[in-house]
């Protein structure tokens, strides 16, 4: 591992103490101009150090492990895995798996947005109460107390001198993994649920072929392809057909948030196989697209991979009625909080 430090202008540090440096290898000083070192006290002395006591030479491992599939578990395991393999640095894994590291000081806490949502709803509800609960304060306590006991139960790791757990609510794996399979799996007929269970294991598929086996192209999200430099423009052809550039894009993929995120809701088309989701009833296909909260859908990134899927399905095996009734459900959510997404649907139906 390597670190270059560009500056223009000048460096000074001034230490109190003693200021130690060691390399297993070499070091070198170069200059355009003059190295100049000067001890007040002892003079300069060359040679006679050897390596520290005690000192540990620790590094990250780099190269993720296979891990089991199948389970919502796997997000939480791809976490831990990254965690293992990075316990002596400041890297963090990405938020998609199991949510973002908070410090272990804000557990049990809600984030104020999170507490401006419930004084929402007290007040939409006319909640008021002879104690005075117009802020939502006996809300918010109940709902930090019902956190903490949450947080107590999530594995504790220490990074960068801290003590730090993982926020799961604000994770995309897990929290819809979870959410997909307690709350919509019963409400799906038969042929859903079998769809279901196929998608979620695709997810997870593609996701290991990306961070383990460093080679996912998308079949359905050509622009995503195109973008990395993964295809050429034609959507079909590889750049390099060893697959090398493929490899340099996934290399520690994980340890840059937003290109991973990028990456892992491009896997969702794929995994969701629009052909096979147009065979879905319509009362199925309305559920599924329901379900993410809407402050998730309203993530330009979401709404175009769901664009992807729309303009693949099969519409031969969709009745008219059918789609009516899911363009109507679906935009009405829309338009009821923004409408700068609205391109989508303009595209895909009409």
């Amino acid at each position: 591992m390597s670190r270059t430090r560009i500056v223009k202008g000048k460096i000074i540090e001034v230490i109190e103490n003693d200021y130690n440096i060691f390399s297993e290898s070499n070091i070198i000083y170069n200059a355009a101009e003059m190295v100049t070192e000067k001890g007040e006290t002892k003079g300069v002395s060359y040679g006679i150090s050897g390596k520290p006591e005690n000192l540990g030479v620790k590094t990250c491992n780099y190269t993720p492990a296979a891990i089991g599939k199948g389970a919502c578990d796997y997000y939480v395991n791809r976490m831990k895995n990254f965690m293992d393999r990075h316990t002596d640095c400041i890297h963090t894994p990405p938020v998609y798996y199991y949510g973002p590291l908070r410090d272990i000081k804000e557990k049990g806490k809600l984030s104020e947005y999170e507490k401006a949502v419930i004084r929402l709803k007290v007040l939409a509800q006319m909640r008021l109460s002879i104690f005075g609960n117009v802020d939502g304060h006996v809300e918010i306590e109940a709902a930090e107390k019902e956190r903490l006991k949450k947080d107590n139960m999530l594995p504790h790791y220490s990074k960068a001198n801290k003590t730090v757990i993982p926020t799961p609510n604000g994770s995309y794996g897990y929290k819809y993994c979870t959410s997909f399979t307690n709350e919509l799996m019963p409400k799906l007929t038969k042929h859903g649920q079998t769809w279901l269970n196929q998608a979620k294991k695709k997810l997870q598929d593609y996701m290991e072929m990306g961070v383990v086996d460093k080679f996912f192209i998308s079949k359905y999200n050509t622009s995503y392809n195109i973008k990395n430099s993964l295809t050429k423009k034609d959507g079909k052809t590889m750049i390099d057909k060893t697959g090398k550039k493929v490899e340099k894009f996934y290399t520690n993929i994980e340890l840059y948030n937003t290109k991973f995120q990028s990456f892992a809701f491009a896997t969702h088309p794929d995994a969701y196989n629009p052909l096979e989701m147009s065979k879905l009833p319509a009362q199925d296909l309305i559920r599924i697209l329901l379900t993410p909260e809407m402050k998730e859908w309203m993530g330009a990134e979401t709404w175009e991979q769901a664009w992807i899927m729309a303009k693949n399905m099969n519409y031969g095996s969709v009745t008219k009625s059918s789609w009516e009734q899911l363009k109507t459900d679906t935009k009405q959510a829309v338009e009821s909080t923004k409408n700068n997404l609205k391109k989508y649907w303009d595209e895909i139906f009409n």
